[in-house]
């Protein structure tokens, strides 16, 4: 029977096999000391890796800023730019010649509806578009039975649409017809469609003390299409000229907020600035301080740039800095002295163990 090994030898080679704990201060991740104290650092980014992170950047400008009401609601086609085709007799639909979303054009032959009056063949009733445009609403299939006044499709010109938003009763005087409004649906994230207020519905909905307003955008590729969701911004002032950037460049959590900015020697580098932020509409913010009027700071791919060490002077374009780029502080000295002698008596731990089971060994022998 074969010695059992000595519990002690166990938890030597475990302690032995566990990874290096990382010392105090190096958990966070490159850069997050110098950014938890508000220090402004550098970070290196290539061209490559700037093609990579598809960078974005935009000029810190002078504009004014707009106060905006926002509000959520729908894409709907133009009630005086939609049609419908009924039935005018009872009967079965024999065909239907279109599909939802499908182009037609006025007077374009779109369904056909077979009489209940007895003939050979029986008398049949065609239907067609009664205006250009796209198929939004399909209710019948061959075979149906219909009576006079049903429902057959709908066909709307969606060249324009309407963006339906309800505000509630107490911002109804911020609203007028004539207002800018700006409208982004989920569907295209990256477009802005600008329109107009045509009009202010005519009485509060009593449940929701609310009321519509209809937004008129024009649709020329037909891209925004009925019961869309939409974000509804209506412009209800303007101030003054102000030192502003996109939202999209601002970072961080309120009370430590930062931008990264291209440095103007180096394309390279790209410095992370704190900022204090003032005002902000739909589209900018106005900075307070952190940066300077034409200076161009990153809109798109910023959240990563956070994540790099900060650079040194001697760091190439692309490349990793040194590992003796930072002087080393005490406390990290100490913990990695700490880890060498963790490692050692761990391993002078494993090879006592293995001296002990050979002699014991040869002692049973």
């Amino acid at each position: 029977m074969s010695p059992r090994i000595p519990s002690a030898l166990v938890l030597a080679a475990s302690l032995a096999a566990l990874p290096a704990a990382a010392h105090e201060g190096h958990d966070d991740a490159p850069g997050a000391q110098a950014a938890a104290s508000g220090e402004r650092y550098e970070v290196v980014v290539s061209a490559e890796a700037r093609k990579n992170l598809e960078l974005e950047l935009a000029a810190a400008e002078l504009r004014p800023l707009e106060t905006v009401l926002r509000l959520t609601g729908e894409i709907a086609a133009l009630p005086e730019r939609s049609g419908a085709v009924a039935s005018r007799i009872a009967g079965r639909v024999a065909s239907v010649l279109v599909a939802e979303g499908d182009s037609v054009r006025r007077g374009q032959p779109v369904v056909t509806v077979e009489s209940l009056l007895l003939g050979d063949p029986p008398p049949r009733a065609s239907y067609a578009a009664p205006l250009g445009g796209v198929v939004i609403d399909r209710h019948v299939v061959a075979g149906d039975a219909v009576e006079p006044n049903t429902h057959l499709l709908e066909v709307a010109d969606l060249a324009e649409v309407l963006a339906v938003g309800r505000v509630f009763e107490g911002q109804v005087a911020r609203v007028r017809k004539g207002q800018s409004a700006r409208v982004t649906v989920p569907a295209f994230p990256e477009r802005v469609f600008e329109g107009t207020v045509e009009r202010v519905g005519g009485q509060l909905d009593a449940s929701s003390r609310s009321i519509p307003v209809y937004v008129r955008l024009k649709n020329a590729d037909s891209a925004l299409r009925p019961h869309m969701q939409a974000a509804i911004a209506l412009v209800t002032a303007r101030s003054s000229a102000a030192l502003t950037v996109p939202r999209s460049a601002i970072l961080g959590e309120f009370g430590s907020l930062f931008v990264f900015v291209e440095s103007d020697r180096d394309p390279t580098r790209l410095e992370r600035r704190p900022i204090a932020r003032g005002a902000s509409d739909d589209r900018f913010s106005e900075v307070l301080d952190g940066v300077l009027p034409g200076d161009r700071v990153v809109t798109a791919g910023g959240y990563q740039l956070q994540f790099l060490p900060p650079a040194t002077a001697g760091t190439e374009a692309g490349h990793a800095e040194r590992p003796d780029a930072h002087p080393e502080t005490p406390s990290a000295a100490r913990g990695r002295f700490g880890r060498i002698a963790a490692a050692a008596v761990a391993a002078a731990a494993v090879l006592g163990a293995a001296l002990w089971l050979v002699r014991r060994r040869r002692a049973e022998a």
